[in-house]
């Protein structure tokens, strides 16, 4: 199961996950995160994964697109609270760490999107 909550503040959408982002969970996250993206052309996005316990490559996978997404806007992206070993050895090991700007918190992830 997978929660997703969003906040749109001052530009910038902060989405905040809870649970597992895998295969099954994927869609919701297309369905939820990205059509929102999309239709409003957002440019600037803070992705917090403390809440998350379980990734596997179709989830990373859902990551990169929203990053592609916001590149294609010409905009940043960052994932913050990337706690979970498990999460983070995953998201490794797919070669994603390079796409997203990674910060300990969403305050330090702010610094970097100055808009």
């Amino acid at each position: 199961m997978l929660k997703i909550k969003m906040e749109f503040k001052k530009g910038i959408l902060f989405i905040r996950l809870d649970g597992i982002l895998n295969k099954r969970t994927k869609e919701k996250f297309d369905n939820e995160v990205l059509s929102i993206v999309l239709i409003n052309k957002l440019k600037y996005i803070v992705v917090n994964l403390d809440g998350v316990y379980e990734v596997d490559e179709k989830g990373v996978d859902a990551l990169k697109e929203l990053n592609d997404i916001i590149y294609n806007f010409h905009g940043k992206g960052a994932l913050c609270n990337l706690t979970n070993n498990k999460v983070k050895n995953t998201i490794k090991e797919n070669n994603y760490e390079n796409s997203f700007y990674e910060y300990d918190n969403e305050l330090k992830a702010l610094g970097m999107i100055k808009i």
